[in-house]
């Protein structure tokens, strides 16, 4: 099912430009409102809005092509902070911490694949069920390889860029430190991690079937702090 997945470790890179703890919550975090339709129709049309809104920098349009609780949980890890998550569910995410967030990852593509996410092209979509849930792998290519997305139809009957299905590998020890870290009484953000176990668990098959044991690791530890 994973053909040459270049995506896994590619956050990795996004979170070193993104300067860990620089990215504390601003004093205007506004909700971003380029468009209020989110996810697509079909695995393929979400994947594929979210790449063109990430080649004309249209990042509002790509904040809601992604599982919103899972980008909320990224930009929240980078920090190791509670105080950034409480602050983006409450007030949503600014314009400013998202163009940090989506700038550094399209550069974190072109330094994978050799090219720039305008020329990464869309091949084709593959369903799948699992944990309860309906996903999609869709494959793309660009000039030197392969890339792999991971969609999830979601319970509003539209599908969603899944980050943690198809990045989950290289943010599993951030989260795994996250969670030895929470302070006492810290529930939500666990609670909201414990929501995305579907999409940690589909993250550790595909670093199986990748050969990447290291990740594997990673996401068998993760999942079961999560399991208490």
């Amino acid at each position: 099912m994973v053909k040459n997945v270049l995506s896994i470790g590619l956050l990795a890179l996004v979170l070193v430009s993104c300067g860990g703890d620089s990215a504390e919550p601003s004093t205007t975090l506004t909700p971003t409102t380029e468009t209020s339709v989110t996810g697509g129709e079909t695995a393929l049309a979400v994947v594929d809005e979210w790449l063109d809104a990430l080649a004309i920098g249209r990042y509002g349009v790509a904040d809601v092509m992604v599982v919103d609780e899972q980008f909320v949980l990224l930009l929240a890890v980078e920090s190791f902070s509670v105080d950034l998550y409480e602050a983006l569910v409450e007030d949503g995410i600014g314009q400013e911490v998202s163009a940090t967030f989506w700038e550094s990852f399209v550069l974190g593509v072109r330094g994978f694949t050799g090219a720039g996410i305008t020329e990464v092209e869309i091949l084709g979509a593959d369903p799948f069920s699992a944990y309860g849930r309906r996903f999609a792998e869709v494959e793309a290519t660009s000039p030197r390889g392969d890339l792999t997305v991971v969609a999830i139809l979601g319970d509003d009957a539209r599908w969603h860029v899944d980050l943690l299905a198809t990045f989950g590998s290289s943010f599993a020890p951030l989260f795994r430190q996250w969670v030895d870290r929470l302070p006492a009484g810290a529930d939500a953000p666990l609670q909201a991690l414990g929501r995305q176990r579907a999409s940690l668990e589909v993250a550790r098959d595909r670093a199986i079937a990748a050969g990447e044991d290291e990740a594997r690791v990673e996401l068998d530890d993760l999942l079961a702090l999560l399991a208490g």
